[in-house]
């Protein structure tokens, strides 16, 4: 059965939030249960002016230590883990992903404020080659809601994410795939591929029908009620089934899941391609563009568009960001099925859904990337903006 998958974007700004544009943080949504990516500041605010419910996040992905991707982190673990309900039903540990020194940071920030959680939490921290592993991790060392994570290796330049899925049939458990690398950013930072379990394919009924039709009255003595019903057992356990007349009815082939690429800020994240494959969806950042708002403000001035975007790009280089260009190059050498912007500057006002200027500027940065992959791509590229809800469609 395919199950509905969704991404929020709780926050779409960059380094500064404004006041149409949170700090980043996005909730991904697979059948009701939520893994956050980043957890800037206010991101619980966020989330309560949401329609996701807090409790249902088990797992947080922090793609790197910048303030405007991380603070809101202690505070949310304090309201998501209902630690004032003594009354609570949600005791499962929350699984925390990301580089050092997350595990320290978090531990200090909660000790120090001496806050204490509703539920148990665990920090599983990347480890570049050359990087000791954690020498603190000690029971004393513990905050008190504090559990043992695991210290995980870099190996072939990727990171194999432990997912630890309490609620999950076993069979299930090991079919969900979450994998990082590191990007290029000013400090360390990383992009995560999320692979969905392989998916029952489509039944051809215009062979199956005529064989179960032909062995209705041997299935019916075999006690099938409605012999049409081993249509259902053939997809739901996807095994091959014998007919009574010898005919043996084959399951189809399984279709590959949906994929979806989640990029930290880069200014290269060629290193996510080895990883991924035709995703369904890549989220990128696009901090910089060169939109109305950034021409000379001099009419007189004469200026050149092709010079001005090689500028704005090498000033997106230099501080670790991204353009939309280079998102769409990126898109583009992946084969992305769809683009989503983010992480834009607060000159970019996220209230484009109401407000006709800022869709203007909005669609212009759009333009910049529909511009690299082809305007047959228009309906592919996306700006995303607060506490929109993107549903990821199964193709």
């Amino acid at each position: 059965m395919v199950v509905p998958i969704d991404i929020t974007f709780l926050g779409t700004g960059s380094a500064q939030p404004s006041a149409t544009r949170n700090h980043q943080s996005m909730a991904f949504r697979a059948d009701g249960d939520i893994w956050l990516f980043d957890a800037g500041e206010a991101t619980q605010h966020q989330l309560q002016k949401s329609n996701l419910k807090m409790g249902r996040i088990s797992k947080i992905f922090i793609t790197h230590m910048h303030g405007d991707h991380c603070f809101g982190l202690p505070p949310l673990l304090c309201t998501m883990s209902e630690n004032m309900n003594v009354h609570r039903t949600n005791n499962d540990i929350i699984d925390i992903y990301g580089p050092r020194p997350l595990r320290h940071w978090l531990r200090v920030a909660l000790q120090s404020t001496y806050s204490r959680l509703g539920r148990h939490y665990r920090v599983h921290e990347f480890i570049m080659e050359g990087e000791e592993k954690d020498k603190d991790q000690r029971k004393e060392d513990l905050h008190p809601d504090e559990e043992i994570g695991m210290d995980i290796l870099i190996h072939n330049n990727a990171f194999d994410l432990p997912l630890y899925m309490d609620n999950v049939k076993k069979e299930e458990k090991e079919k969900w795939i979450v994998r990082a690398a590191p990007i290029q950013h000013s400090i360390p930072s990383f992009g995560y591929v999320i692979q969905e379990p392989c998916q029952p394919g489509k039944l051809d009924h215009t062979t199956l029908i005529p064989k179960i039709k032909k062995n209705t009255k041997a299935l019916l003595e075999k006690g099938y009620k409605n012999p049409m019903a081993i249509l259902g057992e053939l997809q739901r356990t996807q095994k091959p089934i014998s007919l009574p007349d010898g005919e043996i009815l084959e399951p189809p082939l399984q279709r590959r899941g949906r994929q979806i690429v989640i990029l930290g800020d880069t200014c290269d994240a060629s290193s996510i391609l080895p990883l991924s494959n035709h995703p369904h969806l890549l989220i990128h950042e696009a901090t910089n563009a060169l939109t109305q708002l950034d021409l000379p403000s001099d009419k007189e001035v004469e200026w050149d568009e092709k010079e001005l975007l090689k500028q704005v790009e090498e000033r997106a280089i230099s501080h670790g960001h991204s353009t939309p260009q280079m998102a769409a190059q990126l898109a583009k050498k992946m084969n992305a099925q769809k683009l989503i912007l983010t992480h834009f500057s607060a000159r970019y006002k996220g209230d484009d859904d109401t407000n006709n200027e800022s869709k203007m500027i909005m669609e212009e940065i759009r333009h910049h990337a529909i511009h690299v992959l082809g305007q047959e791509r228009d309906k592919d590229i996306f700006c995303a903006r607060d506490l929109w809800t993107y549903d990821i469609q199964y193709s």
